[in-house]
């Protein structure tokens, strides 16, 4: 080969490999939330679509929930990478005793305070690239002074359709307009769940609607759009099936009347007011414990197994009163309402807690199923797809996931 076609090769090969990078460079990346779409639940109850997505991609056996497995922790441990006790939102409702209040799902938005730590369409933004949210929990809130570039306020009765016309919408934008980062939330599932439990028709029904609208998703972007979309599609928990007859009501347990108590449904939360000390909470603990007949266990905040990483926020209440299913807690006044399903238990104890991770585009490999893994890990694996800096100051590590990258 003569120097002249050896330099013209090379030169070639620069060029593409340059075009290469700049494509993976301006690919979006839309992440799709399925609340309470069990780990099981795509054989279970028959999701072809995202079952083929899952084949053509990487799937994990199942994602692990940070504790609790409700659905405001998780969903922020997913967007940062961060344990609940280290994002702040340590339950979907707890007290804060700086702010002196009560925070509940969505309030993020009239007070930033209270996330403790900042989500990936902000950190996408800090790096200029658009971000665009229909619907994630506090994606309408204001941290650090930004919003991402196009968002809606969380309206639950916003159909389906419109979600995903609005996404792929965002897609076709020109290149300087379109987001990089996409997020989409669906609470069906979930919904039933709750009302019908996990091995209900009612559920199979649900998943199959979901089903048919990740299908379509998925369909819209390989036909209609003139490049490639990274689509990564997780859940936030699993569900327990639950008996109405069994639940605990809160307001009879004797030696609560120290404590401000918050009901988590799957935890009790006590919080010692005004002149209540330790040798107050350890009687408390042992009193509660023995009322337990097996439904529940108390223990002070520093007792909790270190695996929960629910330790060292002052959120996380003095005493946690833990149940598993068929068990839940309830006041007087909602006892008889009827649930067949619950998530929120100790997700190392209760498979069932176990959730979704699917990633399918040009940054991962395909047809893989890798072992389980904590979902804190999720974070740095999308920002390292987007190609933004991954913060100093998170749990998540992006070794755990980059093996599934290309």
């Amino acid at each position: 080969m003569s120097f002249r076609i050896f330099w013209i090769s090379a030169l070639l090969i620069v060029s593409l490999s340059a075009a290469c990078r700049a494509s993976e460079e301006s690919t979006p990346l839309v992440l799709i939330s399925l609340d309470g779409f069990r780990f099981d639940y795509i054989e279970k109850h028959d999701a072809k679509n995202i079952q083929a997505i899952a084949q053509q991609g990487v799937r994990a056996e199942r994602m692990q929930p940070s504790y609790p497995s409700k659905t405001f922790p998780n969903h922020i441990t997913l967007v940062t990478g961060m344990y609940p006790s280290r994002h702040g939102l340590v339950h979907n409702s707890f007290y804060d005793p700086d702010l002196k209040d009560v925070y509940k799902m969505g309030k993020a938005k009239q007070q930033p305070l209270w996330l403790q730590g900042t989500p990936i369409w902000i950190y996408a933004e800090k790096n200029n690239l658009r971000s665009a949210t229909y619907f994630w929990p506090e994606s309408d809130a204001k941290i650090d002074g930004l919003l991402p570039s196009y968002y809606f306020p969380y309206n639950k009765s916003t159909p389906y359709q419109d979600r995903i016309d609005e996404m792929i919408r965002w897609l076709k934008l020109p290149e300087e307009q379109r987001p990089r980062f996409v997020t989409g939330y669906f609470s069906l599932v979930d919904s039933k769940g709750h009302d019908f439990g996990p091995n209900s028709p009612q559920v199979k029904r649900s998943v199959k609607i979901v089903d048919e609208f990740i299908g379509q998703l998925k369909r819209r972007i390989d036909t209609e759009l003139d490049m490639d979309v990274n689509l990564v599609l997780v859940s936030d928990h699993g569900m327990a099936k639950v008996d109405t007859r069994k639940k605990i009501n809160w307001e009879v347990l004797k030696g609560t009347e120290g404590f401000k108590v918050i009901n988590g449904s799957t935890q009790l939360m006590l919080y010692a007011k005004e002149g209540v000390g330790n040798q107050d909470i350890v009687n408390t603990v042992n009193s509660l414990n023995q009322q337990s007949r097996g439904k529940f266990e108390a223990f002070a905040k520093d007792q909790l197994p270190a695996k929960l990483h629910y330790q060292g926020n002052a959120r996380i209440a003095d005493i946690i009163v833990e149940t598993h299913p068929p068990f839940m807690f309830s006041d007087a006044r909602h006892l008889r309402n009827k649930t067949n399903g619950m998530h929120g238990y100790d997700p190392y104890k209760f498979p069932e807690m176990g959730a979704i991770f699917i990633a399918n585009g040009p940054a991962f490999k395909q047809g893989l199923t890798i072992p389980s893994f904590e979902n804190i890990h999720v974070f740095p694996l999308l920002a390292t797809v987007l190609g933004i800096p991954i913060p100093q100051n998170i749990d998540g590590r992006v070794e755990v996931l980059e093996p599934i990258l290309k």
